[in-house]
């Protein structure tokens, strides 16, 4: 006859319990996996389209070549406004862009995006003036996806105040020192009406020049279609993940 015993038995309750267990552990590993691996990602917050970008023909970059707004078509642009002897934002703008370069070499949308800067003082600077800038602030003038473009102060008023809404205005030595009659208007008064900072600009200071160019401390981001996506209204406090991010979105990229 055969004996019962109720302590085997539990035990080998336990142990199927227990291998049942396993079986549902390594099956929701497996579906966790799974979802972890086809997880979607999270898209990108869509930009406003706010207006057209103006387009332009016969407008020179820091070495000369003749440029329209046709060269860009296709991609996007990192939009910015510059004063080759200004000693405040401009300085900081320009070196925030050299780390946002940097930073859009290592992925895969180098090949897609330029970055353009108008020169706001177009009567009284050019190529020259343009490429020493570029070079104090750590850029190459020879680098295709850098273009400082300059032409006949009618074009550039047309361009960048008629097309893209930036004002600028020259006026005596600095904003600072000039008297009242010619201080910069409310309209480009930097928000909160802090004091500009003052950036050290060697080419400023050789030229020695008896004026000052007054603009908004502005980027924008056109997409490539050509159209504005995104105004910052101070360009100076833009970091690199920022503009790559908002970049990202205007492209369409993960």
């Amino acid at each position: 006859m055969t004996q019962h015993n109720p302590r085997g038995a539990a035990a080998q309750g336990r142990i199927a319990l227990l291998g049942a267990l396993a079986l549902v552990a390594v099956a929701l590993a497996g579906s966790v996996g799974w979802l972890l691996g086809h997880q979607v990602p999270k898209p990108h917050r869509a930009l406003p389209v706010l207006f057209k970008a103006p387009e332009f023909r016969g407008l020179i970059n820091q070495n000369g070549i003749q440029l329209s707004s046709a060269h860009f078509r296709g991609k996007a642009l990192v939009v910015t406004f510059l004063f080759p002897y200004c000693n405040t934002f401009c300085p900081v703008v320009a070196t925030h862009l050299v780390g946002f370069e940097n930073l859009l070499a290592s992925t895969p949308l180098a090949g897609r995006v330029d970055v353009v800067a108008f020169d706001v003082d177009p009567g009284d600077t050019g190529p020259r003036q343009m490429r020493d800038f570029l070079r104090e602030y750590g850029w190459n003038p020879a680098n295709p996806r850098w273009q400082f473009l300059t032409g006949r102060p009618t074009q550039i008023r047309r361009v960048v105040s008629g097309g893209y809404h930036v004002d600028y205005q020259k006026v005596p030595d600095s904003p600072a020192s000039a008297p009242a009659s010619t201080q910069a208007s409310p309209a480009l008064a930097v928000a909160g009406s802090d004091p500009q900072p003052i950036v050290a600009n060697p080419l400023a200071t050789r030229a020695d020049v008896d004026y000052d160019i007054t603009h908004e401390d502005v980027m924008m981001i056109v997409d490539p279609q050509g159209r504005v996506r995104r105004i910052y209204d101070q360009a100076d406090a833009v970091g690199k993940m920022r503009l790559l991010r908002d970049v990202r979105a205007v492209l369409g990229a993960p």
